[in-house]
This record gives C-alpha cells, sequence and structure tokens, in this order.
C-alpha cells in the first residue's frame, strides 16, 4: 500500500488577523514572516480580507492561517484553515457562477467557502 503524499508542507501557523493585517494591492510587495518573504497581494487573500473568513453555506469559521508550500515548490503562501470535530478545514476562493459556466474570475463572483462546501456545490450557482 502506498501512503498519500501530504497536499502542502507546513511551517508555521499564524492568528487571522496576524495575515490579513498584511494583506497589499501592490503585486510587488512582499513582507517578511518570520524570515520568508511572502507575497500578500492574491485575490484570495482580498476575498478573505473583504468578505470574511466564514464559509457562506455551513458558517464553519476560519481560524487561522497556515504557512504551506506545494511539495517540490520553493515558496511559500498561507492557506485558511477552520476546525470542524478535530479536524482541520481548508478554505477556497469559491466561483459563485462557475467558470464552466461562464462565472469570470473576478472579486465580485467569489464567495469563502470550505473546501468541505466547495466539493459539495461542485458545478451549481451559490445561492
Amino acid at each position: 500500500m502506498q501512503l498519500k503524499k501530504p497536499r502542502y508542507i507546513r511551517k508555521e501557523t499564524y492568528a487571522v488577523g496576524a495575515v490579513l493585517g498584511k494583506i497589499t494591492c501592490n503585486k510587488r510587495d512582499r513582507v517578511d514572516f518570520d524570515g520568508d518573504l511572502m507575497k500578500m497581494s492574491s485575490q484570495r487573500y482580498y476575498l478573505f480580507l473583504h468578505k470574511g473568513c466564514t464559509c457562506v453555506r455551513c458558517k464553519l469559521e476560519g481560524t487561522f492561517f497556515a504557512k504551506e508550500q506545494t511539495a517540490g515548490e520553493k515558496s511559500y503562501h498561507f492557506n485558511l484553515y477552520g476546525i470542524r470535530d478535530g479536524e482541520e478545514i481548508l478554505f477556497t476562493k469559491d466561483h459563485i457562477i462557475p467558470k464552466s459556466k461562464g462565472g469570470p474570475d473576478k472579486y465580485t463572483n467569489y464567495d469563502t467557502m470550505c473546501e468541505t462546501c466547495n466539493s459539495e456545490k461542485g458545478n451549481e450557482n451559490n445561492g
């Protein structure tokens, strides 16, 4: 039996406010988080800052950010997580109108959603 490789390699965790307070619109800005220069201008971060860290479907609250890297990558990024029944649940940037149905990659078409709800929603419109 082959073990499943972890999706992300975690370095540290941070309080929500510590990360949200460092978000910038300037794509060139990098912020030092304990020795790692982090790009803080992603659409996902902007969504969490302005639309909140709570899943629009199940109301699970994102309670911490983890500084992680994808296996094989050199740089780190932040992922937002909430806890349900002792399990960490990743938060996502969900398209309100799915891309497959013509939904744009724009802030006005995004909602905060936990990965569980996003997976259950699939290709359906929010609402």
